[in-house]
């Protein structure tokens, strides 16, 4: 993201994590190192496998440390989303451009999803409110505003926009949970729907048999740019 403006983002009213304005003394930790640390271990354990426990092993301390930084497990997850989300670029908005810069942040939003492991389980059931997401909220919406997007659709059409990514790299990734160790490849699971399908009766299941060949296609960055084209030609007719 661009370099932030020097005047903090004041707390949301639900935030769970502590205000605090300095370290204890002599404790070297910091939130900073705390979140680093807790996004390789959800990165490497998913969230099955995420605790305080685990985070403060890794940082030679103990479980009370962190929640003196953090507040709680809630509160440090908080803290990941707030994070995954600063990774994100968002472009100064080209008015002319608008269509395409929102599928630059959706390109952006499915990366960063695919770099973190079970990110959107976290998300899940948070309303993102720490200075990263204000931000990232403000850049998208000004980009919708710029090329005349009406202010309630875009509101919806961003909130959407985070819908559609979300449930598109569940299911690319199995983020519903950890996938098994022996679980079919893709092309493998693709070749049997193939297959199925081509040995269905042909008078009961005439259209599935006509189509069986686009089952088989698992280039999912293709998937992904026909969703996005799909979403924001339907936002533009909206707007043109």
């Amino acid at each position: 993201m661009a370099t932030e403006p020097t005047t903090p983002v004041p707390p949301a009213p639900w935030q769970r994590v502590p205000a605090r304005t300095q370290n204890r003394r002599r404790d070297p930790l910091t939130r900073e190192a705390i979140v680093k640390t807790a996004m390789e271990v959800l990165d490497a354990e998913g969230l099955d496998g995420f605790s305080m426990r685990r985070v403060a092993e890794r940082l030679d301390t103990g479980a009370a440390s962190l929640y003196w930084h953090v507040g709680s497990k809630d509160g440090l997850l908080d803290l990941i989303l707030d994070e995954v989300i600063g990774e994100q670029h968002v472009p100064a908005p080209e008015p002319e451009r608008w269509r395409e810069q929102v599928k630059e942040v959706a390109r952006e939003m499915r990366a960063a999803i695919l770099r973190h492991r079970d990110v959107v389980r976290v998300s899940l059931g948070r309303v993102p409110m720490g200075p990263n997401a204000v931000r990232y909220s403000e850049r998208v919406l000004a980009i919708l505003r710029a090329g005349g997007v009406p202010d309630q659709l875009a509101v919806q059409s961003y909130l959407l926009l985070i819908s559609v990514i979300n449930g598109f790299t569940v299911d690319e990734t199995g983020q519903g949970g950890d996938v098994e160790a022996d679980a079919p490849a893709p092309e493998d699971v693709a070749a049997g729907v193939l297959g199925y399908f081509q040995s269905l009766p042909a008078d009961q299941f005439p259209n599935l048999i006509a189509v069986a060949p686009h089952f088989a296609i698992v280039d999912q960055d293709a998937r992904f740019e026909l969703l996005i084209d799909l979403f924001v030609d339907g936002v533009a007719k909206r707007v043109d």
